[in-house]
């Protein structure tokens, strides 16, 4: 496909004269629906090594727009804008030195292939300068890939000022190796041939590749693999039965690269916390870091070291190696009341901070802490249009489901409507493997912004709260998750938030799944129910597996050891037992949850006479990438909820 990337330069009014919310007021009215479709304005954001430029992402036109920003700029100066390359959409942002930056870019095109024409996601890296000038694309699928489609390019490290090591095909194998890429050039040279059923490549500091992973799907087998240089043959290091018991993941090496950090459980707790590894000794040392309720599993690269940790209960946090960093981070979380300040980025000499500052009770904003100054200053609002009075807090509640789990969940209710007997909304969040939390939630919010108060459940199978939590959802799509939805919903009733006779489930992705077996099972509790992007035929999900490399793995979760779909939890093949009006919207590009789903949901429900409006949005894929497509979602939303239940 054709990437342009055009370097012509924008001043955006209103881009850096953003304000800090507020107190939300009793009673707002209704906010336009553009300023909750908008794209987050700097949902991706990134601090230069010398702390001078901020490069982020925000809406210009319903796109995303690559901004540079001094943060010291001179007054009235502007941030310098560029816009996207044509038909794709920027996704992430890495400065390679304080002059030049990769961006990483994706478009999804459908492609014939060897299964027939199927919608395909390509993702393409992109060096500029930050003035704009020696834009270049940077490794091109050529013949040399071996017909493969190249659908990522993932940057393993940032060797140096001009060198980074990717992953690119270049020995016609499906299996992509690595190269040492020239960020200025574009000239690559392959320094290692791709290993079969590979998984991931891990390279230390110095930038040789010592840890790599392969995954067996037939067996489940994830083997972790060794060596101590690159003269050297790898030997096994771990072997993890992904599919049968619990969490072992590497997650980068220490700054020295004489130890590792791994992510696991033990035998006294499920929720996976820190551990070093011994590579002198090859041996896994006890727990240096854990949640008292959740899961800790992410890490923050520097360089090809850890020099973070992250994790979220209700809110985003994380735990830096450095002892300077993480007292800076804990002094800055008490300037600021309700919310939680979080570095996330730092300049090379630790004096310059980009902080985010996430909260309950208003979208994130981004700040910049000065050491030398002392001055800790707002730079930019996430969603900058919205009125401070239309933001609703979110709640973290827990409910007991019917066997006495504990499920928690985010209660929304929307300002100035009161508490008691509001319109619901039952929003089971996609995944499964996936969860909610606490930080500014863009569907929630405008849901309680038109009226309606809203529950997000955290049911079993979710994420975050460990493992034993997580395994319980796996072969339960239609059984015990969808009775925690449905327990959620009775909740909500029993506690007076809800009023039973104005009450719909909505859902995305495996939430529209959950929306339309709610309709099936629980008929007389939702007076409707909204899919987008759902999974509706469990016939079409099984057999679709075996397009992807995981599809045992997937399968075991979804299906277990059956040979076949059942179809009790299949709304497709229980569509006739659904009494309540039913909205569907699909992207025909989606690759997630192929557009097949709500065609077939469409079809089985028209044929038993069921209420039944769909709307199929083209070029879309998973999730809009863009502000028009949300647009049409959010105001199709509005309209079918209205229509039913009222606001």
């Amino acid at each position: 496909m054709r990437f342009t990337f055009k370097a012509a330069l924008v001043l955006v009014v209103g881009l850096s004269v953003w304000s800090l919310p507020g107190w939300a007021q009793p009673a707002p009215a209704p906010a336009a629906v553009e300023i909750f479709a908008n794209p987050a304005s700097l949902r991706v954001i990134s601090l230069s090594p010398n702390g001078e430029y901020v490069a982020y992402l925000a809406p210009l036109k319903g796109r995303q727009h690559l901004a540079i920003q001094k943060t010291h700029p001179a007054p009235g100066e502007r941030p310098a804008v560029f816009a996207p390359p044509d038909e794709a959409e920027i996704i992430q942002i890495d400065w390679v030195n304080e002059e030049r930056l990769i961006l990483s870019a994706m478009a999804t095109q459908k492609v014939p292939t060897g299964m027939g024409v199927m919608p395909i996601r390509f993702q393409r890296l992109i060096a500029i300068n930050r003035d704009g000038s020696n834009a270049k694309l940077l490794l091109k699928r050529g013949a040399e890939t071996g017909g493969y489609y190249l659908t990522a390019t993932p940057i393993l490290q940032f060797i140096d000022r001009e060198h980074v090591l990717a992953l690119f095909p270049t020995s016609g194998q499906p299996e992509p190796d690595v190269v040492r890429l020239d960020v200025y050039t574009g000239q690559y040279s392959r320094v290692r041939r791709a290993l079969p059923n590979l998984s991931e490549y891990l390279p230390d500091p110095t930038g040789e590749v010592r840890i790599a992973s392969t995954y067996n799907d037939r067996t489940g087998v994830m083997t972790y693999m060794l060596r101590d240089s690159a003269d050297e043959s790898y030997r096994p290091m771990k072997r993890a039965d992904i599919i049968r018991h619990g969490i072992f993941d590497v997650l980068g090496f220490s700054r020295d690269g004489k130890q590792l950090y791994i992510a696991t459980n033990t035998k006294d707790s499920d929720r996976s916390g820190i551990h070093t590894y011994d590579l002198d000794k090859e041996k896994l040392g006890p727990r240096l870091l854990e949640d008292a309720k959740y899961s800790i599993g992410g890490a923050v690269m520097k360089q090809g070291a850890v020099v973070a940790f992250q994790w979220t209960d209700d809110l985003p946090q994380r735990r830096w190696l450095d002892p300077v960093t993480q007292d800076m981070q804990e002094k800055l979380d008490k300037v600021v009341p309700n919310s939680r300040e979080v570095i996330i980025d730092v300049s090379d000499d630790g004096k310059v901070a980009l902080v985010a500052s996430y909260s309950l009770t208003e979208p994130t904003v981004y700040r910049l802490f000065f050491r030398d100054s002392k001055k800790f200053e707002f730079f930019g609002d996430s969603y900058p249009g919205l009125p401070t009075d239309a933001v609703a807090a979110r709640r973290p509640v827990t409910f007991k489901a019917r066997d006495g789990q504990e499920i928690p969940a985010y209660l929304t209710l929307p300002v100035g409507r009161g508490e008691k007997n509001l319109p619901f909304i039952v929003m089971p969040h996609g995944g499964p493997q996936s969860r909610d939390d606490g930080e500014f939630d863009v569907l929630s919010q405008f849901l309680a912004n038109r009226g309606y108060a809203v529950i997000q459940p955290n049911f079993r199978g979710s994420t975050g709260m460990g493992g034993e939590f997580l395994e319980a959802g796996y072969r339960q799509w239609g059984g015990l998750m969808q009775d925690d939805v449905t327990d959620a919903a009775q909740w909500a009733v029993a506690q007076g938030y809800a009023d039973p006779a104005r009450m719909c489930i909505l859902g995305w992705s495996y939430g529209g799944y959950a929306a339309l077996m709610g309709a099936v099972k629980t008929p007389d509790l939702f007076k409707c129910a909204v899919a987008t992007a759902p999974v509706a035929n469990m016939e079409r999900l099984y057999n679709d597996l075996r397009k992807v490399r995981t599809k045992n793995y997937n399968r075991d979760r979804i299906f277990g050891e059956a040979d076949g779909f059942d179809p009790s939890n299949s709304p497709v093949h229980r569509a006739a037992e659904i009494k309540v009006p039913v909205l569907l919207i699909h992207g025909d590009r989606d690759v997630q949850a192929d557009v097949g789903h709500s065609r077939d949901m469409e079809k089985a429900l028209l044929k038993a006479g069921k209420a039944v409006e769909y709307i199929e949005i083209k070029e879309m894929d998973h999730y809009p990438m863009n502000r028009e497509d949300m647009v049409r979602i959010m105001t199709a939303w509005e309209r079918f909820l209205k229509a039913q239940i009222g606001n």
